[in-house]
């Protein structure tokens, strides 16, 4: 029994316009052509559901009757199948150019054409359907504001995420956001220095915040009749009341909401490890503190070590010069023996006289840590 699906088949050969008959003839409406003028001829009355076009034919070929096709208003979405023995890249390249659907060489396999035909049957169907749904123009209008209000609540909630300068207040960006999609539910963050779990009446009951903690284990997405739970590491986001009795507003808010939380969790990472960096720089800052007041506190000692140091050599020649006295040296040999330990004092303070080049070092190392810290402001 013949169906209203219509095939068009042009082919010069008497031979393949025959099997396509054959072939499709119980199934579909068939109407076989000799040349393309006698198809353009014809598509004056009738427009086929489906062409299928030799190539090489005398006077105008496939290629340059699909052209013709595509360019009509009433046949442009009709698909078109090539049936060639010629199976190169380039014939395949100038078909799919010309406006082709698929490619078939010859010799023909009737099964894989036949499938092929029912895949492009298929695909037509569907895609009339479409155009009757989009034909309601009231249920369209809408579908289309609700699409541009949602679209509009994510960006916005995008927006103001990139503001967002502590966990409060993503937390508080996420509830406005369920609240701009008419949604009821709550948010739970789980960091290292903060567990917080709030709805929009403030913080969660114990039982409240449980379930949360259940949940977030059963997946990104988890759904428990009009709820469902979108879950990441550091973040879960609960809503009370999914609209099932609308599906595609119930899958639109899964995909915005699914969008919205993963930016979240990279949102916390970001404040995690901004967080982790200031607290680095106030240990930094300070270690420098420390670090001045130790080179302030060496320096001191330093100077306090040198004098007491000089303090001590004039005491010991002093005491020396009285047990001259007494030894009965001649003044020559005393002079030369205060020489000799004045020399070798001197010599053993130099030794050990590291201060200033230790307060160098300390120094230079305190202005490479004050710049390393500017850098990272």
């Amino acid at each position: 029994m013949q169906s209203e699906y219509t095939v068009f088949a042009v082919d010069d050969v008497d031979a393949g316009r025959f099997m396509i008959e054959s072939a499709f003839g119980q199934l579909y409406t068939v109407e076989t052509f000799p040349s393309g003028a006698a198809c353009i001829e014809r598509m004056a009355v009738k427009i086929p559901d489906l062409f299928m076009l030799d190539v090489d034919m005398p006077e105008m070929d496939g290629f340059t009757l699909c052209r013709y096709i595509k360019s009509q208003a009433s046949s442009t979405h009709v698909p078109v199948i090539f049936i060639s023995a010629l199976d190169d890249l380039e014939s395949r390249l100038t078909g799919y150019d010309a406006g082709g659907d698929d490619f078939i060489a010859k010799p023909v396999k009737l099964a894989i054409l036949k499938q092929k035909v029912e895949v492009l049957r298929r695909i037509a169907e569907e895609k009339s359907a479409l155009r009757s749904r989009l034909d309601e123009s009231d249920m369209l209008t809408t579908l289309v504001l609700s699409n541009l209000d949602e679209y509009a609540v994510l960006i916005k909630f995008l927006r103001s995420l990139n503001k967002c300068e502590r966990y409060a207040n993503v937390a508080e960006a996420v509830l406005t956001m369920l609240k701009e999609f008419r949604l009821e539910g709550a948010v739970q963050l789980r960091l290292a220095t903060v567990e917080m779990t709030i709805n929009h009446a403030g913080e969660v009951s114990p039982l409240h915040s449980s379930i949360i903690k259940h949940v977030c284990s059963q997946g990104t997405i988890a759904e428990f009749k009009n709820r469902a739970a979108f879950n990441f590491e550091h973040v879960s986001v609960l809503v009370d009341n999914m609209p099932l009795s609308d599906p595609d507003a119930c899958g639109r808010l899964k995909d915005h909401l699914a969008i919205a939380v993963e930016t979240v969790e990279e949102k916390l990472l970001a404040l995690q490890t901004r967080q982790e960096n200031a607290q680095t720089k106030d240990e930094i800052a300070s270690l420098l503190q420390s670090l001045g007041s130790a080179i302030h506190a060496f320096s001191k000692k330093y100077e306090d070590a040198r004098f007491a140091g000089s303090e001590t050599t004039r005491l010991m020649l002093d005491e020396l010069a009285t047990e001259f006295v007494s030894l009965g040296m001649r003044e020559v040999q005393e002079e030369s023996i205060k020489e000799i330990i004045l020399s070798r004092t001197d010599q053993l303070t130099n030794i050990f006289d590291l201060g200033a080049e230790t307060e160098a070092t300390l120094n230079e190392l305190s202005v490479r840590l004050n710049k390393a810290l500017g850098s990272r402001s």
